[in-house]
């Protein structure tokens, strides 16, 4: 089975590197022989002018740039999970190939997105995976992703912290050299390449008119290497839009949030430049990203009064589904600045990041009890009381 595995991964790889379509190898071709690449996501991605939503908050140069629709197009309509992680897991997955991978490990919370990104296109490269997940807030997002983390074949585990689960993984990684860690996110600089590549698929799409240079790009950041890649992938453009990092789980100081991004951006500027000298040392530029607390709530997963505010006014004017971890959050943010200040003249961009798409037709006869019997509380327990609040105003 693993010989099957990865003769078809080669194919894949192989094949990958003659058609690869990446704006980064693009711009800098010499590391197309440096960097595995797999091309699965379906870009570029959308840029959408926000009529309704801008007349309604009085911002009316409001786009949203659809990362929601990054999913591998299958044809007829249908399209495999999108949102922000497949962009990292086409640089994530390629490298863990060429490192002879079978077995893919990740870490989430229960619902995790990114997890459940990580299962889908692990399983279409044919390669296993395993999903260390600890326990969140309980909604109906959480119910919708384990279900679909169960029907990509995916092997579920529950732990109680980070320690015991990173003993746990550690364990499986010195008992098996053919299985791969992504980290919570996919926040390494391989995973940050994705949002590099995305900073100048962005800044084609300046070059052709489809949107002005934004003043501003509000984005939700958690483990932090979208807005990382997006900073780095921009100076190198020129592109000189301000980010604006609206934080998803309540941590102390801004310092340690801003210490994570630089992090990342000059551990994947310094990997770059070392495969290609060409590729540009940038210092960090610390006055092009704003960090933005002001929607974190008091735990990661528990919605907010503002965030359900958000994904219902954004549905009713835009149709856009939303969620209240993530997505909204830069929403919620974007209304609370367009009410404390005039916006009327400025180009803004919301990054979207989640993937709104309901995928319950391919679970609908799934039983949850199939599921490891830590996760059947999901299903068994009513949901935080905000997600029951949202889905009556969304119905």
């Amino acid at each position: 089975m693993h010989i099957k595995k990865v003769l078809f991964c080669l194919i894949i790889l192989v094949t990958t590197k003659v058609n690869a379509m990446s704006y980064l190898f693009g711009k800098f071709p010499a590391l197309q022989d440096k960097i595995s690449y797999i091309k699965f996501c379906d870009l570029p991605t959308p840029i959408e002018q926000l009529h309704n939503f801008g007349a309604l908050i009085g911002c009316k140069n409001i786009f949203m740039k659809r990362d929601d629709l990054t999913g591998k197009n299958l044809g007829n309509g249908l399209r495999l999970y999108g949102g922000n992680k497949p962009r990292k897991l086409e640089f994530l997955l390629a490298d863990a190939i060429h490192k002879n991978a079978h077995t893919i490990i990740t870490y989430g919370c229960a619902g995790s997105n990114h997890a459940l990104a990580t299962a889908t296109y692990a399983h279409e490269l044919g390669l296993s995976s395993i999903l260390m997940l600890k326990n969140q807030p309980n909604s109906h997002i959480v119910r919708h992703n384990l279900l679909l983390d169960q029907y990509y074949d995916a092997q579920l585990q529950f732990f109680p912290n980070n320690q015991v689960r990173d003993l746990a993984s550690q364990a499986l990684l010195d008992s098996d050299n053919s299985i791969y860690l992504i980290p919570t996110g996919g926040s390494t600089p391989i995973g940050a390449l994705g949002y590099v590549n995305a900073a100048f698929e962005l800044a084609d799409q300046i070059a052709k008119h489809e949107i002005d240079v934004p003043d501003l790009i509000y984005v939700a950041t958690g483990s932090c290497a979208t807005v990382a890649g997006l900073l780095l992938g921009l100076q190198v453009a020129n592109v000189q839009s301000k980010i604006i990092a609206v934080c998803v789980e309540p941590l102390d100081h801004d310092a340690a949030i801003l210490s994570t991004i630089q992090r990342l951006f000059s551990q994947t500027n310094s990997m770059l430049h070392d495969f290609d000298v060409s590729f540009p040392l940038i210092q960090f530029p610390e006055n092009n990203v704003i960090i933005n607390k002001n929607f974190c709530g008091i735990e990661y997963g528990l919605f907010t009064p503002e965030a359900v505010a958000a994904i219902t006014l954004f549905y009713e004017t835009e149709k856009i589904k939303l969620e209240g971890t993530y997505s909204a959050k830069p929403i919620a943010a974007i209304m609370q600045d367009a009410a404390q200040q005039d916006m009327q003249h400025q180009t803004i961009l919301f990054w979207n990041t989640y993937c709104g798409i309901d995928f319950s037709y391919l679970t609908h006869f799934d039983d949850y009890k199939q599921l490891p019997k830590e996760f059947w509380k999901y299903f068994e327990q009513e949901v935080q009381s905000l997600d029951q609040i949202n889905q009556i105003m969304m119905q």
